[in-house]
């Protein structure tokens, strides 16, 4: 009955402990490789927004500066002129992150700070021994407040 389609398996794994072991490795690793391609979406998502917003950001900023340089010519005052600074500063980075490589210069330098010397700023990946310690921790918490209690 079924022996046509069953078959013995071919891996080391008897016990029953063994194959939920490898049964929660292989959840793990698929739960961080959906959050992986779901980062990657939110980013995505992230860079269209800016983008987008960048039509209006670059209208309003331009309409700003030409206003300023009016109101200095019409007022004879060199002060009118101060918002055009920081205007076009803001505008220059928004152009840089939304059409530029300023994403390309952050992954860059986060790449670089995760191997070289900075290996210790670094969050290093989550193991599935880190996510038991947590869970005992927080067991052990919980059995500590339950004491005061």
């Amino acid at each position: 009955m079924g022996s046509y389609f069953s078959s013995v398996s071919s891996s080391p794994l008897a016990f029953p402990s063994d194959l939920y072991a490898e049964l929660e490795r292989t959840r793990i690793e698929r739960e961080l490789a959906i959050t992986q391609i779901l980062e990657q979406r939110r980013r995505a998502y992230k860079l269209a927004e800016e983008r987008e917003k960048m039509k209006f950001t670059a209208s309003g900023g331009g309409l700003m500066i030409i206003f300023s340089i009016l109101s200095s010519f019409h007022h004879k005052n060199l002060l009118h002129l101060l918002p055009i600074f920081p205007t076009v500063t803001y505008l220059g980075y928004q152009a840089h992150y939304c059409f530029g490589n300023k994403l390309a210069i952050i992954n860059e330098m986060a790449a670089k700070s995760c191997q070289g010397k900075h290996r210790r700023m670094a969050p290093c990946p989550i193991r599935v021994q880190d996510v038991r310690d947590r869970i005992t921790q927080l067991r052990l918490l919980k059995q500590d407040e339950e004491l005061f209690m």
